[in-house]
Order: C-alpha cells, then sequence, then structure tokens
C-alpha cells in the first residue's frame, strides 16, 4: 500500500490518525501552515514543524513528508501563518490603512483556522483573557474552521470548484480556471470578470465580504444559490435543503477518510451550541463577552467592524486557494482507466458530490505546506507571491470602496485609486508595489505555472530558516519600509509592529503580561 506521509507501517497508523484534514478532532494546521509557534518548552518562538532537512530521509520528505513531520502535526503548538497574519498585516498598512484596522483584517484572515485568533508575541507568549493582549482576542464562530466538517467550513480552505459537466473535466485547465490563480481565468478574468460559474464558493464570499455596508448581506452554504443562468452561485437567495456531501481521503487511492454531509442553505456561522448563521457576525463582534476587540487607534474605540472581519475570512480563503491549488484545485481527474478522480464539486442527481483527488489531503500536500516558508537561498513557491499579489489587489479594491470612506485610511497618498495602472500620490501602481512587496518574475512567464519570482521586501523575511528570525526579519522591514515611507514623506503616520511586537528584536516591553 502507498501513502502519502510515510514508508513504515507506523506511518500509516500516524497518517490516518493525525495528517490529512484531522476532521475528527481540532487540529489547527491548514493552507500556509504556521509557521511560528510558542515553544514546546522555553525559549523563543520555534517553527512548528521540522523541515525536510531534519527528516530521515531528506530527499524524499522534501516532496512526501516523514514521520517526524507527522508526529509534530499531531501536537502542533499554538502558532500562526506569517503568510496569512503578518504578511497581510504589512500589505494593508504599506496601502495607508490604519494600524489596528490592518490588525484585526490579518486577525480575522486566522480566525478561519482556529475559530478563535489568540495572537501570540514576539517573546513566544500567547495572548489569553488574563493578561494584556486579550484585547486582541477574535470573538470565537466555528463555521469557517478547516476542521468543522458538520458545516461547510473545510469548503472555505480546500476550495472545490464547479464543474458544470459534472464529471470534473471541464473545470481545470485554462478553458475553466487554475486554482493557483483565482479569478484569472477563464478570460478575461480578474479584475474585469469576477467568476461565479466555476469558482463560486469564493465569488460568493467575495461579493459578501466587498459589501460596504453593515447589513448582512447573502451568505451561503459553499456558496450555493438558487440558479442565475450558468451560474449556481449568483442568485438572490440561498439554494435551499440540497445534500452535500463527499469524502476526504486519507490515503492515497483509497476513498477513506472523514465525511462531510451538509445541507445548502444560509452559512453557518457557528453550531457549537445550536445553528448561527452568518447573519449574527455583527452583533457577535460587538459583544463584549464574545470579544473586547476595538479599533484601538480610533480615540472612541468602537468594536471590530462586521466589514473588517468579513474581509479578513475572504482573504484567507483567496490565498488557501493558491495554497491548495496544486494538490486540490488543479488535481484534475485522470485520463480513463486511471484512478485520480480530481478535485471539484458537481451538481449529481439533485444533490451537489464533492470530489477530492488522491493528493488532496495526504502527505504530499502537508509536505507541500511546510515548505511555503523557512526556504532559505531559494524563491518561496511561486502560490507565496500569487496570493500575496492577489491580496494586495483586493486591499486596494475594498480600500477605495469600504475603508477609505470610513476613515480607516490613515495614508490615503499611499492607496492606488484601482488595480489596472492608475498611481497612488505617492506614485506608485498596483504592479509597482507588488514589484517592490512581493517581488517580481526574473524566470518564465506570468499565469504560467512556470514563472520564478526573486522575492520582495515582505517576502525575503519569509525565506528565513528560523523561526524567531524570521519574525524579527519581518518585523524589522517593517520598520524599514515605515522609515523609508516617513523620510519621503514626514507628513506620513508611521507604520506600527503588530501587536506584542517591536522592530527591535529582543525587546521584551511589548510581550503580553
Amino acid at each position: 500500500m502507498r501513502i502519502g506521509i510515510a514508508l513504515s507501517t507506523l506511518s500509516v497508523v500516524v497518517g490516518l490518525a493525525v495528517l490529512g484534514w484531522g476532521l475528527t478532532a481540532p487540529r489547527t494546521a491548514h493552507a500556509f501552515l504556521e509557521d511560528i509557534c510558542v515553544p514546546r518548552v522555553k525559549g523563543g518562538l520555534r517553527n512548528c514543524l521540522a523541515p525536510a532537512s531534519a527528516c530521515r530521509n531528506p530527499a524524499e520528505a522534501l516532496n512526501r513528508g516523514c514521520l517526524l513531520e507527522a508526529v509534530q502535526f499531531a501536537v502542533i503548538p499554538p502558532g500562526r501563518s506569517m503568510v496569512h497574519a503578518d504578511s497581510t498585516y504589512f500589505i494593508a498598512q504599506a496601502l495607508g490603512y490604519r494600524a489596528d484596522v490592518a490588525y484585526w483584517i490579518a486577525a480575522y484572515n486566522e480566525n478561519s483556522d482556529y475559530a478563535q485568533y489568540a495572537p501570540i508575541d514576539q517573546c513566544g507568549g500567547q495572548a489569553t483573557s488574563t493578561n494584556s493582549g486579550a484585547s486582541y482576542i477574535t470573538a470565537k464562530f466555528n463555521g469557517f474552521q478547516r476542521t468543522n466538517n458538520t458545516t461547510d467550513g473545510p469548503l472555505y480552505h480546500y476550495l472545490l470548484n464547479f464543474s458544470p459537466n459534472g464529471q470534473g473535466t471541464d473545470v481545470h485547465g485554462a478553458s475553466g480556471v487554475q486554482a493557483v490563480y483565482p479569478f484569472h481565468y477563464p478570460p478575461p478574468g480578474y479584475p474585469v470578470t469576477i467568476d461565479s460559474v466555476y469558482q463560486g464558493t469564493l465569488y460568493d464570499l467575495r461579493q459578501w465580504a466587498m459589501k460596504g455596508d453593515e447589513a448582512p448581506g447573502l451568505l451561503c452554504t459553499a456558496g450555493f444559490t438558487t440558479p442565475n443562468g450558468s451560474s449556481n452561485f449568483s442568485g438572490p437567495q440561498c439554494l435551499a435543503n440540497v445534500p452535500i456531501s463527499g469524502n476526504v481521503p486519507l490515503l492515497e487511492n483509497y476513498a477513506i477518510g472523514p465525511a462531510i454531509n451538509i445541507t445548502s442553505g444560509p452559512k453557518v456561522l457557528d453550531n457549537s451550541n445550536g445553528v448561527v448563521d452568518y447573519t449574527q457576525l455583527k452583533s457577535w463582534l460587538d459583544d463584549k463577552s464574545r470579544t473586547t476587540g476595538v479599533l484601538f487607534d480610533d480615540p472612541r474605540k468602537p468594536p471590530v467592524p462586521v466589514q473588517i472581519a468579513r474581509i479578513g475570512l475572504y482573504l484567507h480563503s483567496l490565498q488557501d486557494a493558491s495554497s491548495h491549488g496544486t494538490f486540490c484545485g488543479d488535481d484534475a481527474p485522470s485520463p480513463p482507466g486511471g484512478s485520480d478522480v480530481g478535485s471539484y464539486m458537481a451538481m449529481s442527481s439533485g444533490s451537489v458530490k464533492l470530489a477530492f483527488g488522491t493528493y488532496c489531503a495526504t502527505g504530499p500536500h502537508l509536505a507541500s505546506h511546510v515548505q511555503e516558508t523557512g526556504t532559505g537561498d531559494a524563491s518561496l513557491p511561486l502560490r507565496d507571491y500569487v496570493a500575496l499579489n492577489n491580496t494586495l489587489d483586493e486591499l486596494i479594491l475594498f480600500g477605495n470602496n469600504v475603508a477609505k470612506p470610513r476613515g480607516w485610511i490613515v495614508n490615503p497618498s499611499l492607496l492606488p485609486p484601482n488595480v489596472v495602472g492608475a498611481k497612488s500620490a505617492a506614485g506608485d501602481s498596483a504592479a509597482d508595489l507588488k514589484s517592490r512587496l512581493v517581488g517580481r518574475i526574473v524566470q518564465g512567464q506570468q499565469w504560467s505555472r512556470a514563472e520564478v519570482y526573486a522575492s520582495g521586501i515582505i517576502t525575503l523575511p519569509l525565506q528565513r530558516t528560523d523561526a524567531q528570525d524570521r519574525l524579527n526579519t519581518m518585523n524589522a522591514a517593517l520598520g524599514a519600509y515605515s522609515k523609508r515611507l516617513t523620510n519621503a514623506n514626514p507628513k506620513l503616520t508611521p507604520l506600527q509592529p503588530m501587536p506584542g511586537n517591536s522592530f527591535v528584536p529582543g525587546d521584551t516591553s511589548v510581550c503580553f503580561r
């Protein structure tokens, strides 16, 4: 039997018990796996999982994972992803967002994985309800949580594209979509058109996240609405009472794994104590018994606005679409006679069938996430650059349409007016900022899945192999970029480190107490 994570019988047991999705018990691993974790004993921050070089057979582990990584995954300590959190936070401030707004966008981005996000500081301590980090903890709701297979939560991380022909053969490639490039295909693509035929879950989440007002709007289970022409995701109301089901494979070539059996309707916000739907998100953010989080740079100290939480949740799924793309989104059905059903979802006999390809939840997939940071002198994987470029674009649009009219942009001269070439008052277009902050292509053609990037200001720190050094370098890069901006324009409000962090390594005064 050939399995995804290791070669021994013990590896099979470990793989079945703790790898794949970990849906039988809450697990915190996810796309853009957390890469900085609190220490297991004492000391500074640590890598959450061992790199491939620590495995008994590093060459194989580079592409498949190893038993050591599997065991560590089973007991992974609290942490965060520097792609989901720190990089998103940096990008938002670089576009002019006020620091508190940038923080809560990043925090609710991470909330999507944990159900409740409690930040860790640069000393290796975590915010709790009894220390100084209490007011930086998000509200708790599990409807988007990756491990909650009693809701559609997993489908906001493993985003299955919809197959109109029901076989999955029409959804992959340039004629359908390429998951590593969400919304780029089919042509003309982003930002001219936002695909609502294939990429329906993401489409539905995006239209909800881009709403400017506090009204609940429309958000549906896995995105399914009543039909609207060729789209099953852009109708005026949620599709009602249609079964949605599938099994997540944990062994290659075997349909063995946790089951998802849910029903279409309004998106579930939380089901830990009865079912609460998405329309209650604002009331939960306003409820001080659920979170004391406020816009801490606003003199009025209002609760975190629902628009900020919505865009954070959306950006997480957008980033995951690229991160999971290779093994889930772009995993096409194998030719007739092959064993891989591919990854997609489709209507079938009055229900929705979820199909997960051979490698979607197995060891090669896990190994790929371990390699998304800490690459040393080598560039990051393509999906890192694509995810952060998309984040920058969407934060420009949200910034102009939602954040700026509400006073959440403190440095408006840094915000380009659109994503198609117009320049900010500081002289930068979206493309300029992506090249500077995320990276530039040095080999291959864009959209080919073969392009190679040289890292930019944000992504270069992510290559650091040591977790503490990676965070310190990112914080220092944010401080240096702030100085660069304020030197050019002294009227700008300086950028701020994330709560619990400092531009100075070793500064313990900022840590939660």
